[in-house]
């Protein structure tokens, strides 16, 4: 399902994984610094209806742009509001991971969340899968996410 998509910024949310997605696109290789935090605004403000338990955020389009202070303010201010209740992991895909310093552990709405940097997607989806909570098609999700809606 698609929560978001502009020119620069498409947001997938996997219903059977709870999995949300951000993905920079090509055109984002272009943008500023500035452009970055306009567009997770402009994200956050469409009203998400949907939280994940785990957060899945590719850099790669944008790594160029990518200061700590950006990873800081996405902690910050983006992480709680689209992190569910029984949110458990974060993960970003960088090319050079090494390039910003992450925590193992983030507290997120008075929970503590898994951090973790890769470079290797199958590595970081791996990762991602190993222990998730799954829906089963056509599982209702009601009571997971009735205290997450916006």
């Amino acid at each position: 399902m698609v929560l978001y998509t502009s020119k620069f910024l498409k947001v997938n949310y996997l219903e059977l994984q709870y999995l949300m997605h951000f993905y920079w696109t090509d055109f984002a290789a272009h943008m500023d610094e500035e452009g970055i935090y306009h567009e997770l605004l402009n994200f956050l403000s469409r009203r998400i209806y949907k939280r994940a338990n785990q957060i899945y955020v590719d850099w790669r389009k944008v790594e160029h742009l990518i200061l700590q202070e950006t990873i800081d303010w996405f902690i910050r201010y983006i992480l709680p509001k689209i992190a569910s209740h029984k949110a458990y992991r974060l993960a970003f895909l960088l090319n050079q991971p090494e390039l910003i310093i992450l925590p193992d552990k983030i507290k997120v709405n008075s929970r503590e969340i898994e951090a973790k940097v890769f470079s290797e997607p199958e590595k970081l989806m791996q990762w991602l899968m190993d222990g998730a909570e799954r829906k089963e098609p056509g599982q209702d999700d009601h009571d997971h996410h009735h205290s997450c809606h916006t």
